[in-house]
């Protein structure tokens, strides 16, 4: 996960410890150091915010990560609607999911996985 708010890093754990099928490769508030925990962890998603710690903004990483991990689904995570077309013209992301439908991330993750209904 590549998000700078402690209280959103908390909710994203929270979510996805739902899904035992899911576990936590890493947490990291800039792109600069996600970058290095994806290229060692490969992991399957990568919840990923707009605005970070670092000097990257969450569309300009998503090429970077898939560049290092292409398996890896990016699911961009922001508050930001205004962002919709912009991340929709980048192919390197996966799915555009609004803070304020944060009850759908799990979901889309699932989804993008190929997961069915939530496991325990």
């Amino acid at each position: 996960m590549v998000e700078d708010d402690e209280d959103v890093q908390l909710f994203i754990e929270s979510a996805f410890s739902l899904d035992s099928r899911f576990t936590l490769a890493g947490v990291s508030p800039n792109a600069e150091d996600a970058l290095e925990m994806v290229k060692a962890n490969k992991p399957g998603a990568i919840v990923l915010d707009h605005g970070l710690a670092g000097r990257l903004t969450g569309i300009e990483a998503a090429p970077r990560f898939k560049d290092v991990a292409p398996q890896s689904k990016i699911i961009f995570f922001t508050a930001h609607e205004e962002l919709r077309e912009a991340v929709r013209a980048e192919p390197a992301v996966d799915a555009f999911v609004l803070k304020t439908d944060s009850a759908y991330l799990l979901r889309v993750a699932q989804q993008l996985l190929g997961m069915s209904g939530s496991a325990t």
